[in-house]
């Protein structure tokens, strides 16, 4: 691997952004300014506070006999649908683009015989201590990792599991406490495990001295035979199945002369493999984020393509695949030429799914645990990026080792949605699918740190074609919506409040809401059966000018278990003389403005919000994304509600 040097190119970004970057710091210097915009963050490591490291999981019975099955060899129709998703190039805004994750494992169907296990059935294994320990084995020849998805119902409280791989890097998984697993379960359909490095997985149970299991059985899904992990993923280009990365990709060790800054933003870095319904794995790159109070919260950046196919926004599957996320830290050569495994961290747990924007893709997450020792939370910085900047990419593309790229930027591109993304164009290197999610970052001369600007949407740069531009999305569109994660000190003088929608996969409903209480009964399940789709839309808490109050109205379970909304009073009055069925719950649950009645034209500095009335569900949706308004548009169970020819609501405020 050839050996990169940077060091002007720093100098020259660094002397290119200073003055903007100066006049940033000074905008927000004053805390006593009421009008304080924050706009940017500085980087921070992790360091555990207890510094001491963890002793490593075990299972209690590895000489249990275990109950086995044994998979087939996987035929060519099952491996040829590995290369039908990363053939496939999403036809759209940027043809032909790399606007996909990375799919590298591919379903498997356990045999009816034994998809349904009763635990009493099990050999059961007593230790010293009294309690009991049985494990099940699942192989699939010739896999590098398997993820085994798995049901069962609520049990004992001291009733665990663990899980294990047979590879030679394979970790012990757990204690995962059963009803944690069951509760998951009766979420989401399934419980995913972690990445098993190998191509056998186990599941030990383990049941404390007087927890009883008569009477449960564990039930298997469908497992993903990943074709590359753990140490495959040094060479991932190898794996047939996957496809070719290109020759002109660049470790990050190659870079000369190597610096703390870049080596910080590299450990900010981190690999994403995770899940769908199905069975299929994918891979994207993300970056952790720091907040401007440095709470050490573990905030996850990717694309929202990664997460949601946007060909059909209508499966909110975000939220579920967000759930199933497994990192790899660290992952990058310890030296230019080194092809060694690196010493990896493999981070488990998922993520919560926070917000995410079809048009704009973006996506930021919440993990579920905290990182390992080492990782830093990314600076950043949400302001428009100068055409002709020079930037550098950070990357995992066919999930190889952490990569570096960097370019010029000729400036933004406007899609006909109304979308704008950063073009980057690559002097050194490129990304590929697997680099998607990916940070862009600049260099901030003033605090010696590279800053994140946005991520890997698509595009056509690859080492085969070097004139091609790729996309990314701006940190300064996200920032807006998620104020309360990356600047929770900022100031909120004009009282904006963020409207956030659910899903309720049952009753196959939607719901938006500003309170933070119904916001925390639903996100942490007291209201059951409900999960963010991660779309969200500014508006306000309390009177603004320009601005009207939003009514909401309620109808009952046994008539349809829906909420109504409009910023219309009339539109409001006559719900309720004409509608006696449905509930008036306020004549304000947050205040935003209206369009032009005839013409839909919203205000100065905001956005249409577009409302469709379910008419098989009897449910309304509210949306500010053009291609989920686009999808309904097509959808003949769902009507347009609106004002003029386009049909727009509502208009939310795009700045603070």
């Amino acid at each position: 691997m050839r050996t990169v040097r940077h060091a002007a190119i720093v100098a020259i970004v660094a002397a290119f952004i200073t003055p903007l970057a100066a006049a940033a710091d000074s905008a927000v210097s004053s805390k006593g300014d009421a009008a304080r915009r924050v706009t940017s963050a500085p980087p921070a490591q992790y360091r555990p506070v207890d510094g001491a490291p963890k002793a490593a999981a075990a299972l209690v019975a590895p000489g249990a006999t275990p109950y086995r099955i044994a998979l087939t060899e996987p035929t060519p129709t099952e491996r040829a649908q590995l290369k039908q998703k990363n053939g496939a190039r999403k036809v759209g805004r940027v043809p032909p683009g790399k606007a996909a994750p990375l799919a590298i494992g591919f379903p498997r169907d356990i045999p009816a015989a034994s998809r349904t296990i009763p635990l009493g059935g099990l050999a059961w294994r007593t230790l010293a201590d009294g309690s009991r320990a049985a494990r099940i084995e699942i192989q699939s020849p010739g896999a590098a990792a398997l993820r085994v998805s798995l049901s069962l119902p609520a049990s004992h409280p001291d009733l665990a599991l663990r899980f294990a791989g047979n590879g030679p890097q394979a970790q012990v998984m757990g204690a995962y406490a059963a009803n944690a697993v069951a509760e998951a379960a009766a979420r989401d359909g399934y419980f995913w495990t972690p990445v098993l490095e190998g191509d056998i997985a186990t599941i030990e149970l383990h049941a404390m001295n007087g927890a009883t299991v008569d009477g449960l059985a564990l039930r298997l899904g469908p497992a993903s035979h990943l074709v590359v992990a753990g140490a495959g993923l040094v060479d991932a280009k190898r794996a047939a199945d996957i496809g070719d990365s290109g020759a002109c990709n660049i470790d990050v060790a190659c870079v000369t002369p190597q610096s703390q800054p870049l080596n910080d933003a590299a450990n900010s870095v981190g690999k994403l493999v995770f899940n769908d319904r199905f069975g299929s794995t994918y891979l994207c790159t993300g970056t952790m984020l720091n907040d401007t109070t440095r709470t050490f919260t573990p905030y996850l950046f990717s694309a929202n393509h990664c997460f949601a196919d946007s060909s059909d926004p209508l499966q909110n599957e975000a939220a579920f695949q967000a759930s199933t996320i497994n990192v790899y830290w660290f992952f990058r050569a310890q030296s230019c030429g080194d092809t060694a495994v690196p010493p990896y961290q493999l981070q488990t747990g998922g993520a919560f799914l926070l917000a995410r924007s079809d048009d704009y893709d973006w996506a930021l997450l919440r993990l579920n645990r905290a990182p390992p020792a080492g990782v830093v939370f990314s600076a950043w910085r949400a302001e428009p990026l100068p055409q002709g900047a020079i930037a550098t990419a950070l990357h995992h593309p066919q999930g190889d080792l952490e990569k570096w790229s960097q370019g010029t930027t000729p400036g933004y591109q406007v899609f006909s949605d109304g979308s704008s993304f950063i073009k980057m164009q690559w002097s050194q290197g490129t990304t590929e699918q697997g680099s998607s999610g990916s940070g862009l970052f600049t260099f901030l001369q003033s605090g010696n740190f590279y800053e994140l600007r946005g991520g890997l949407f698509g595009g056509e740069a690859l080492c085969t074609n070097r004139d091609g531009v790729d996309y990314y999305s701006r940190l300064d569109n996200m920032l807006p919506v998620v104020r309360q994660y990356l600047t929770p000190d900022a100031a909120n003088t004009s009282n904006q409040a963020v409207a956030v929608e659910f899903y309720n996969r049952t009753l196959d409903h939607y719901f938006i809401t500003i309170d933070a209480n119904e916001i925390n009964l639903l996100d942490t399940g007291v209201l059951r059966g409900w999960e963010r789709t991660g779309v969200r839309f500014l508006a306000y808490s309390a009177p603004t000018a320009g601005a009207n109050p939003v009514c909401r109205f309620y109808l009952r379970p046994e008539v349809g278990d829906s909420h109504f909304y409009s910023a219309d009073p009339a539109e409001c009055d006559r719900v309720r003389q004409q509608f006696p069925s449905w509930i008036y719950e306020s004549p304000a649950v947050f205040y935003i403005a209206l369009p032009n009645a005839a013409t839909s034209a919203c205000p100065a500095n905001t956005r249409p919000v577009w409302r469709f009335f379910n008419t098989f569900r009897t449910n309304h949706r509210y949306t500010p994304e053009v291609t989920i308004r686009d999808t309904l548009r097509g959808n003949a169970t769902w009507l347009a509600e609106g004002y003029g020819p386009d049909s727009v609501i509502m208009c939310s405020p795009t700045t603070n």
